[in-house]
Order: structure tokens, then C-alpha cells, then sequence
């Protein structure tokens, strides 16, 4: 999943040390950090600068070198954001700027030398860069895996909670419900003893006044 460190010899060299294609098909490889890639285009890339023929072209392949030399920096730090600004800014300085120059095709046997060595220099960085956006797919799948766990996690805490909640509420339903029992127990024994007591209804009172008028009789 770590990006390789940059190879020791000369980039020129023509060695793909850097890590070697992807094995992954070219049609599936980016699609997974192509936001990330996006947003590091928009935030730091320029349009390929127009050179002029009034500089000489050994100035534009030392500064290509210079470049090469930071996108090598970059990807032996594993600071895969940067080496892949600076690898894409070599390459669209290599495809597309030198190429403007007046001298690019010049048949000075130095100047075919410097350009055969960009050529190369081009080949390696392009590899390298498809090696980034691998290991960058790979960081985007694991932040992916991360939150589905994270997601998993919080819906398992909240099915917890719930179902204690759940179970407070049956345990309260069941104490009222056992307090009214109680209550209606209480009022049958009360209606028990109530009914071994007399009541006073107009009934007794009658019984009452018929036995009072009954002792005044001679």
C-alpha cells in the first residue's frame, strides 16, 4: 500500500523502479480518489506556460530537472498530494511547453541527448504517477471501509439504546399495571367488610319507627 521510495540512480536512467505499472485495469484505476485528484487539480494547477525562444532550450530541460528532482523528493516522503502536483507538472512541462520551443527538434547531437533524457525522464515520472493514484485509490477504499464501521458502529449503539429505552417503558407499563391490582384489591376487601355492617337505608329506619310506635301502646 506504500509508495516505494524513489529510485536511487539517475531518473534518466530509464529504470520504472518507482513501483511498476498497476496491476489493477487502467479503466478502474483512478476511479476511486478521481475527487481527491480533482481537487488538488483545481487548487494547484496552471495552465503549461508558453516558453521563449529568446531563452535557450538547456535553461527549460534544467528546469525540467529541477522538477524531476522534487517530484523524486516527494514520493520517497510518501507525501503522495505533492508528488502527484509536481509529477503532472513535469509532465505537462515535458508534453506540452518544451515541445513549443524553437530548438526542441534541433538535430544538435547535445540537444537530442537532453531531449532523449526527458523523454525518459517522462516515461519514469508517468509511471509513477499511475503508481500515486493507486496507492491513493487504496487510502480512498480504507477511508471508505473506516466509515462503513464508523456508520455500523453508531447504528448498533443507537438499536442499544433503543432497546433499553424499550425495556424502561415495559418495566413502568408493568408497576402501573401492578399498583391498579393493588388498588382493586383493596377496594374488594373494603366492599367485603362493608357488607357485614348494617346500612342505614330508609328500610331500617322504618323498622326502627314501626318498633318505637309499637311502645307506646297500653
Amino acid at each position: 500500500m506504500d509508495l516505494p521510495p524513489a529510485p536511487g540512480g539517475p531518473p534518466g536512467g530509464g529504470s520504472n523502479d518507482i513501483g511498476g505499472r498497476s496491476s489493477k485495469p487502467r479503466q478502474e484505476l483512478g476511479e476511486l480518489s478521481r475527487r481527491r485528484r480533482d481537487a488538488l487539480k483545481e487548487q494547484n494547477e496552471k495552465p503549461p506556460i508558453l516558453l521563449s525562444n529568446f531563452v535557450s532550450i538547456e535553461k527549460y530541460y534544467h528546469a525540467a530537472d529541477t522538477v524531476l528532482e522534487q517530484f523524486r523528493q516527494y514520493s520517497s516522503q510518501q507525501d503522495l498530494d505533492n508528488a502527484y502536483i509536481i509529477g503532472r507538472r513535469f509532465a505537462l512541462f515535458s508534453t506540452e511547453s518544451l515541445p513549443g520551443h524553437d530548438y526542441y527538434n534541433s538535430p544538435k547531437p547535445e540537444l537530442i541527448k537532453l531531449r532523449q533524457k526527458n523523454v525518459r525522464d517522462l516515461e519514469w515520472v508517468t509511471t509513477g504517477i499511475e503508481r500515486i493514484v493507486g496507492v491513493m485509490d487504496r487510502q480512498e477504499l480504507e477511508r471508505l471501509r473506516k466509515q462503513r464501521e464508523e456508520e455500523s458502529l453508531r447504528k448498533l449503539e443507537w438499536e442499544k439504546s433503543m432497546r433499553q429505552r424499550l425495556k424502561g417503558t415495559a418495566k413502568s407499563s408493568k408497576k402501573i399495571s401492578l399498583e391498579e391490582d393493588e388498588t382493586l384489591d383493596i377496594t374488594s376487601k373494603l366492599a367485603k367488610l362493608n357488607a357485614l355492617f348494617p346500612q342505614d337505608d330508609e328500610r331500617g329506619q322504618d323498622h326502627i319507627s314501626d318498633q318505637d310506635h309499637t311502645s307506646e301502646l297500653p
